[in-house]
This record gives C-alpha cells, structure tokens and sequence, in this order.
C-alpha cells in the first residue's frame, strides 16, 4: 500500500471516527443534568476536521508490516475526541463512553497482539495503564480537586495505548500533558477567565499530549537527547 493511499485512507477513517466521536458526546443522559449546549457551526467544523486530520496523521505512522493497528488507532482517536469534547462541555469524564472505549481498543490490540506475536507490547501497555492510573491517582488525592476522578480513570485508556506504542511514547505524553495544562491553568488564571475555585477540564490537555507522543515523541525524545 503507497503512502498517498494510506493517507486517504486514514483521513476518511479519522473523519468517520469524527462522526463517532461527535455522536457519542451528544449521548449524555438528560436524567444527569447535563444539557447539551448550542455549538456555533465553526465548533462542529473543526471537530470534523481534528478527526480528519488526526486519522491522517495516524495512517503515516502505520507501517504496511503493522496495518492491523490502524483501526485500534482509529477507534483510540474517535473516543479520545469524543471525551474531550465532552470534558470541555461538562468538565466531565462519562464511565459510559470510557469503558467501552477502553475495551474495544484493549480487544483491538490483542487482537493485533495475536496476529503479530507482540505479546510484550500488550504486556507493556497493561503496566503503563496502571502505571499511569496510579500516578495521577497519587496526584489527585495529594492535589485535593486538582484532579477529578475522571482524569484518574481516563488515564487507564492513555497508558495502554501510549505504553503499548514505547515507554518513550507514555513519558511523553504524560510530560506533555502536565506542561499543557500547567501552562493553559496559568494563563486563565492571569486573564481573570479562570479561579483556584473554578473547575477545569484537565483531560483535553491529557489527550492532547497522548496524541503528541503517539505522533511524534520518538522525534521529541531524539531532539531532548540531542
């Protein structure tokens, strides 16, 4: 397969998972409270558009000796977009969308896991995903509200996948999203858009940094190894 049609092929595999992600934050019950909001078209644009871009991303990665990662890659990216758009609407992390996500792309990469005989990489994706729960477990209870909850347990999803990639790939990622978020807390707190007591979504900034280290922290480590 040439890389221009692997490219194609992920970028329309990243805008159905934007179709899916999408859909699944409109499912939250009304029974929680929660309403959905009115988003101005640009918003649900570049929703489309991130997924788009993000299965385009993921297909240039995708070896032709490693095709069968591509859909486990897709469906971490759909859920991943779809929690955090929902994370930014409700500063919440549903169970609901979570769980299931986690499991269908645990049962992706042990189907993956079988086809190719990587059994140290599930290994290693397991440790990372209790590795990295624990942590921000740590975090959370010694921050007393830094972190919810759902931070903690969405971090179960972000480990296997960033772990099961590298240990490179989890370092990253887990940096990156302490910087990002670090870095946007301050920044609303200097523009007054934001208080010690004023809930913030953290898990956009895990996810993004996931993401990052997925796409280039093989580059990131090289560079701070320079």
């Amino acid at each position: 397969m040439g890389m221009a049609q692997i490219v194609v092929l992920g970028t329309l595999g990243g805008l159905v998972g934007a179709v899916i992600a999408v859909r699944l934050a409109q499912t939250i019950p009304k029974r929680m409270g929660l309403n959905s909001k009115n988003r101005p078209v640009v918003w649900w644009g570049l929703a489309y558009l991130a997924g788009g871009l993000y299965g385009g991303l993921v297909a240039t990665m995708t070896t032709a000796d490693h095709d069968w990662l591509l859909p486990a890659f897709l469906v971490f990216g759909a859920a991943t977009l779809a929690l955090t758009l929902i994370d930014l609407d409700h500063q919440l992390i549903p169970n609901r969308v979570l769980f299931p996500s986690l499991g269908v792309v645990a049962a992706l990469l042990s189907a993956g896991t079988i086809a190719e005989g990587e059994w140290g990489a599930l290994l290693r994706g397991v440790f990372g995903a209790i590795a990295y729960f624990a942590g921000l477990l740590v975090v959370a209870l010694v921050a007393r509200g830094g972190f919810g909850m759902g931070d903690v347990k969405l971090a179960l999803l972000l480990g296997l996948f960033l772990a099961y990639v590298g240990w490179g790939a989890l370092a990253v990622g887990s940096v990156l999203a302490i910087l990002l978020g670090g870095l946007a807390s301050i920044l609303l707190l200097l523009t007054r858009k934001n208080s010690r007591q004023t809930k913030f979504a953290y898990g956009p900034y895990l996810v993004v940094g996931a993401w990052i280290a997925l796409i280039w922290g093989q580059e990131i480590i090289d560079w701070y190894l320079r």
